[in-house]
């Protein structure tokens, strides 16, 4: 591309709408047995919004089963979740043209953005929240062991909720069966 006597290098544009792969292999997908970590989850995330006011507690709870880095945690959930569609990947893939044309797809045919897979934007919202107040939470943890802190846990405990708050969301919109399965299975092995 030449501009004015000067010559642009082309490159290809880079979005991202879809959640990036974090390695789920999705062989259990939907089943209890890939809801069982994220329910011990939910579980160390409660130990620690209890123990509060005693960080040592808080830091063993988070680390007893929460995974420490942000793709292992999210690769938990993709277990479970919902596969991204191949609807979604269309439409992200042509955003351009949906857009423009307001999901037209011919006469008498509904918008093709009438049926986007709400279960799986609202699994994906979930386990996004809960991550980040969970690292949150972590960073707050560090902070508080620090010489500098104050040793006013009230950020802790919004944070800890928040977390509590995104596994709940998660894990409500699992089936109420598969989640109580899910549950036993989890107070028997961990």
């Amino acid at each position: 591309l030449s501009v004015a006597g000067f010559v642009l290098p082309a490159s290809d544009a880079v979005a991202r709408n879809l959640p990036e792969d974090q390695g789920a292999r999705g062989l259990a997908r939907g089943e209890a047995q890939s809801l069982v970590p994220i329910v011990v989850i939910r579980r160390d995330v409660e130990a620690a919004l209890k123990a509060v006011g005693d960080v040592t507690r808080v830091s063993s709870s988070l680390e007893a089963h929460v995974p420490a880095t942000e793709r292992e945690f999210k690769r938990l959930f993709d277990e479970f979740s919902e596969a991204v569609s191949y609807k979604q990947r269309f439409l992200d893939s042509n955003a351009f043209l949906v857009y423009y044309t307001k999901g037209y797809d011919g006469p008498s045919r509904p918008s093709l953005e009438a049926d986007v897979n709400a279960l799986e934007t609202k699994q994906f919202g979930a386990r996004n929240e809960a991550w980040i107040a969970i690292d949150d939470a972590r960073a707050e943890v560090a902070y508080l062991r620090s010489a500098e802190a104050g040793g006013d846990t009230r950020e802790l405990e919004g944070m800890l909720t928040a977390a509590l708050a995104a596994l709940d969301e998660y894990l409500g919109l699992a089936p109420a069966a598969v989640l109580d399965e899910a549950r036993r299975a989890a107070s028997s092995s961990y």
